[in-house]
């Protein structure tokens, strides 16, 4: 349960510490005096959305503390986190006025994500549109699944599972058909690309040296041009001179002779000598590449298809062999995943009638439990009902099958609360014909149902009693004290006689401190609380029959 909470710089609140009891407590005020900023304030321990027009106006920070009792769901969730303690459970979360947002469990950093899956174990919080929730029909089928409890749940689970992964696999194949032409289409487009790049039978740079080869072919005329020079100036005479060679070997033949005569020449003779024999070397060498050097007009004109086809491939698939390889390569890969398709496809079917068949055993074994938790559900709702001034009221819970008996979340039957609230009418759609009060009495009968079946220690009433007076309010203060006994609840209320049926009464004011608008809590006395009641009478001070009406109606709730 609720322990206590320390609220900083939230909205209009400056500094606030609450203490909380068990049983039935009401917070009661002036409209506009902050009570809903309680309630906000408390459910950012919970988990809800923070906003920076939460921090009050000036502060750079707001601050949220709360001190909660621990249940056994909510001891199992903290041990998993690794963050359960032997004492009290501690929650606390920063908002800054830069963005930040800090949460801490029990003095360990947590995420908004773990306040929110810990909030439910925690206090659930009922107001206004929760009461109007009942007028979606799509939601009725979850409050009767509530009041069946663990085992039922474990039933609930195991189907709808059953069903989102039967439409997880449905999408999966409906996907596949649909796109069976376009899979043909790249198929046989994959099958032609995959086709041309093999037959090419490209390699690694065949395309520079095919460009070097077809400058050597396109230039033969200038290269044997170039080699017959230098083959006439190294070895033959022209021009009445003597070729190059003769002139070299005359003067080896000086240098041998000035050698005798001076031994120190020996290693320049040595080093001149290997030089003239590696000219003589090259010269043969050009000689015969020369005697080789045929023109042939065939293999150019092989090497210009080929280049050819290689820059056609270019333009398809890359600007490089390498790309054009690596293209073909990724092709063939996703031929064989699309071929593999047709395989994928009967799995995907024999799976979807395994699910299917699965789901409708455990779905008619649903609908059987839903219809038997049902007529216990009509039968305690009409009680509470009559508890809360709707004596002649029929409640049912209607089932109609769904057209298709494919795998759908939510069984095999829509299911929708029925409702006559006066004597001699017929059943109707609770969503058509209920008002604001009733719906909010059927809510209050709900809640009061599930309370065993919940387990959720807290239960805050946030003015669910609007649309209700007289003796129905009567009837309804009644009911939350009687909650009281089994959970701590909480009820905001505009209602005197509502609060006068709380064991703990806070009220809740709006006051101006140094100029400044500020929220304050205070538990009241005796006293006080009659003084509180005969405000919400409409009384004052000075009214002595509004302080008597007051103190008589404390009187009667106790």
């Amino acid at each position: 349960m609720l322990k206590e909470l320390q609220i900083k710089n939230f909205a209009l609140i400056d500094t606030l510490e609450l203490s909380f009891y068990t049983g039935f407590s009401v917070l009661s005020g002036e409209t506009g005096a902050g009570k809903s900023i309680i309630i906000d304030a408390l459910s950012l321990l919970l988990g809800a959305r923070a906003s920076l027009e939460m921090i009050r106006t000036g502060a750079k920070t707001t601050e949220v503390i709360g001190s909660f009792s621990l249940n056994q769901d909510a001891e199992e969730l903290l041990q998993h986190w690794g963050m359960l303690e032997e004492e009290d459970l501690i929650i606390a979360r920063e908002i800054n006025i830069n963005g930040r947002n800090k949460c801490w469990i029990n003095g360990r950093l947590a995420t908004v994500g773990q306040l929110a899956e810990l909030g439910p174990f925690l206090v659930d919080i009922v107001g206004q549109h929760d009461s109007q929730s009942l007028l979606n029909p799509q939601d009725h089928h979850l409050l009767l699944d509530a009041f069946g409890g663990t085992e039922h749940m474990v039933l609930v689970n195991e189907t709808t599972k059953t069903a989102q992964r039967w439409l997880s696999v449905k999408a999966e194949l409906d996907k596949l058909n649909s796109n069976e032409r376009e899979r043909n289409r790249r198929i046989d487009l994959l099958t032609f690309q995959v086709d041309e790049i093999s037959k090419a039978g490209l390699k690694l740079n065949e395309d520079e040296e095919l460009e070097l080869e077809r400058s050597r072919l396109a230039n033969l005329d200038r290269i044997r041009e170039s080699l017959h020079f230098v083959v006439s100036m190294l070895g033959e005479n022209y021009e009445e001179r003597q070729s190059l060679m003769h002139s070299l070997a005359l003067s080896e033949a000086e240098l041998q002779r000035a050698t005798t005569l001076d031994p120190s020449l020996e290693h320049l003779n040595e080093r001149f000598s290997e030089v003239i024999l590696n000219l003589d070397d090259l010269l043969q060498e050009f000689r015969s590449y020369l005697e080789q050097l045929l023109a042939d007009p065939d293999l150019l004109h092989q090497i210009e298809l080929r280049l050819e086809l290689i820059d056609n491939l270019r333009r398809k698939y890359g600007n490089t062999v390498l790309e054009i390889l690596e293209y073909g390569q990724a092709a063939e890969q996703e031929l064989q995943e699309l071929g593999n398709a047709g395989v994928q496809m009967d799995s995907l079917i024999r799976e979807c009638t395994e699910l299917e068949q699965k789901w409708q055993i455990q779905a008619k074994e649903l609908s059987e439990s839903r219809k038997i938790l049902s007529l216990d559900l009509e039968n305690q709702i009409e009680t509470q009902l009559s508890e809360l001034s709707m004596g002649n009221t029929k409640f049912k819970v209607n089932f109609t099958p769904r057209s298709s008996a494919t795998p759908v979340l939510g069984g095999l039957e829509e299911i929708e609360f029925m409702m006559a609230p006066n004597l001699g009418e017929d059943l109707k759609p609770l969503a058509k014909i209920a008002s604001g009060g009733e719906l909010s009495r059927v809510m209050l009968a709900i809640k009061a149902i599930l309370v065993e079946a919940e387990q959720t220690p807290t239960i805050i009433f946030d003015e669910i009693d609007a649309g209700i007076g007289g003796r129905t309010a009567v009837n309804l203060g009644k009911k939350l004290h009687s909650l009281g006994k089994f959970r701590q609840v909480l009820c905001v209320t505009h209602l005197p006689v509502i609060a006068g049926y709380g064991e703990n009464h806070y009220s809740v004011q709006k006051s101006i401190i140094h100029g400044r608008t500020t929220v304050s809590v205070d538990l009241l006395d005796q006293d006080s609380r009659i003084q509180e009641l005969t405000r919400m009478l409409g009384g004052t001070d000075q009214d002595d029959v509004s302080l008597k009406h007051a103190e008589e109606l404390l009187r009667k709730t106790k």
